[in-house]
């Protein structure tokens, strides 16, 4: 398989550095109609936008379109902070964003994550055009979620969140949803979590062309509670996959894929290639989260090559996110220093 980028542009483009914009998503909306969400609003105390202005925006690409739209707030709350958007649709082609309400006034300054983080959605039935009101939904506030839910020929749906259900195991486990109505309401599945004490967060799935779920995750060393300046380490992404619709999933184990304690994103592709977007190197350093390559694997991800660097070091190029557009083509959409968002589009032959 070779790569070629034909085309990149901004989503939303630097203006201000107290200004970050983080953890986007793509995906593929009406009449061919790209959508983009990302978290956006001041920087905070650990690099990301955590306070009460804290909004997902929402930007559109429509064909033939030069540049993406003016961005709309998406899930806001003057109240609450609102965070950490992913994507899923339903077999009615109705579209889904499902992102987490920090349900307190006062800034969280202790940990990313925690029991006043609870998940709320909002539906279109009209593939992104119009939204539905935001609603509170029925997943307890055990975790939150970074990539999105992969839809099963069943019509169920499948989703995997970094879990903070163990406090000894801290965002260190994924925890499975599965939803049976469309979306609507979801049932808690099975914690997963490693033997040696390794953590696994931020999954991505990806529906195979047998049915089957592929998983992998990003990874922090047990004796870490999160990468930081100074710490340069080769480790790998963890895998696990489901064979029987998300009820069920193997160990998680490690794969030959490195990760850098960040988030990757994973796709299926129409010739059965597994695709991941990840940051290609050792450093552990949140601020240096380069390059951002595109890797493909021919073999339900038991080995990956290099295709093509999407975004170069140094700095933070991060936080992928994937979807194949109605041209053909590999849309990328990542983090960009923190401060803007940038999409790449891709020509795989």
């Amino acid at each position: 398989m070779k790569a070629r980028i034909v085309e990149r542009k901004w989503v939303q483009e630097w203006f201000d550095e107290r200004q970050c914009n983080h953890m986007p998503s793509i995906i593929l909306g009406y009449d061919g109609t790209l959508l983009a969400e990302w978290t956006g609003g001041a920087l905070n105390w650990n690099g990301d936008p955590m306070g009460r202005d804290a909004t997902i925006w929402l930007s559109r690409l429509e064909p033939g379109a030069k540049e993406w739209s003016e961005p709309e707030g998406l899930g806001t709350d003057m109240r609450y902070c609102c965070k950490d958007a992913v994507w899923y649709k339903n077999r009615h082609g109705h579209i889904f964003v499902l992102f987490a309400k920090f349900l307190s006034t006062e800034v969280n300054t202790t940990q990313w994550c925690t029991e006043k983080d609870v998940l709320y959605a909002r539906k279109s039935l009209d593939g992104g055009l119009t939204w539905l009101p935001t609603y509170r939904t029925n997943i307890p506030p055990i975790g939150w979620p970074s990539n999105d839910g992969v839809l099963l020929p069943n019509g169920e749906i499948v989703m995997a969140i970094s879990s903070i259900e163990k406090p000894e195991n801290y965002l260190g486990c994924v925890r499975i949803l599965r939803s049976k109505d469309d979306g609507e309401t979801w049932e808690v599945g099975p914690l997963l979590e490693t033997d040696d004490g390794t953590k696994i967060r931020e999954p991505a799935i990806a529906l195979r062309p047998n049915g089957d779920i592929q998983m992998f995750t990003r990874t922090c060393p047990a004796d870490l509670s999160w990468g930081g300046p100074g710490v340069e380490r080769t480790i790998y992404s963890f895998k696990s996959r489901s064979t029987d619709g998300g009820h069920t999933w193997t160990k998680p184990e490690p794969s030959t894929i490195t990760n850098n304690e960040s988030k990757i994103d994973l796709i299926s592709w129409p010739d059965g290639s597994l695709l991941m977007g990840y940051d290609f190197t050792t450093n552990l350093d949140w601020h240096e989260r380069s390059p951002l390559w595109l890797a493909a694997s021919q073999d339900e991800g038991a080995t990956w090559e290099n295709l093509i660097e999407i975004a170069p070091g140094p700095g933070v190029k991060a936080q992928p996110t994937m979807c194949r557009g109605t041209d053909g083509l590999l849309h990328i959409v990542y983090m960009h220093r923190h401060t803007a968002v940038e999409h790449v589009v891709v020509e795989l032959t």
